[in-house]
Parts: structure tokens; sequence; C-alpha cells
């Protein structure tokens, strides 16, 4: 299998694992579509990038943390509460990213 088709195969299965929730909670269809979108294209941004100075698992907690920040402030004044679960979970799915990079 080639880095692209195993890195969109991790980046379905992170965003996948990141909409369920959201559609257990009945969330409208676009908020579900942008969050699987989200770690499906920072997958394969991760599997291509090497940030300088830091060690492999943090980069992908960095790439998802950036392609999550803009996410953020868009309804840092609406909805606060949904703002640090947004954050954890760019940092989880981008350290689980990065595992499944490093180990598959």
């Amino acid at each position: 299998m080639t880095t692209f088709m195993l890195s969109l195969c991790v980046g379905a299965v992170a965003g996948a694992l990141d909409v369920i929730p959201m559609v257990a909670r009945r969330l409208p269809f676009r908020s579900c579509l942008s969050a699987f979108c989200t770690y499906l294209f920072a997958a394969v941004i991760i599997f291509y990038s090497d940030l300088p100075y830091l060690p492999w698992w943090a980069d992908g907690m960095a790439v998802t943390l950036m392609m999550a920040l803009p996410v953020v402030l868009t309804f840092a004044g609406k909805e606060r509460k949904a703002a640090p679960v947004v954050l954890f979970n760019a940092l989880l799915f981008g350290l689980l990213i990065a595992v499944a990079e490093r180990f598959l």
C-alpha cells in the first residue's frame, strides 16, 4: 500500500472516530463533515511533513493543532464549551495519527 493510500485510510479512521460522538449528539451534517475532512487531510499532511525541532510524536499534534485553531476561533464567542474539546481532540488524534505513521 502506498504512503498516500495509507495516510487516507488513517485519516478516514481518525475522522470517523471524531465524528461518531458528533452524530450521537445529533450535530449538524456540516459540522460532522468539517471534522471528518479536517482529520482526513491532517493525516496526509502529517504523513508527508517533518517539522523541524519536533520529535516524531509532536509533529502530528502540532499539525492538527494548527488545523483546528481556525475552527476554535470561529466559534469562540458562541460555543465556548466546545473549544477545549476541539483542542483536546486535535492533540489526541494528532498523536494517534503520528503513532500510526511511525508504526504502520
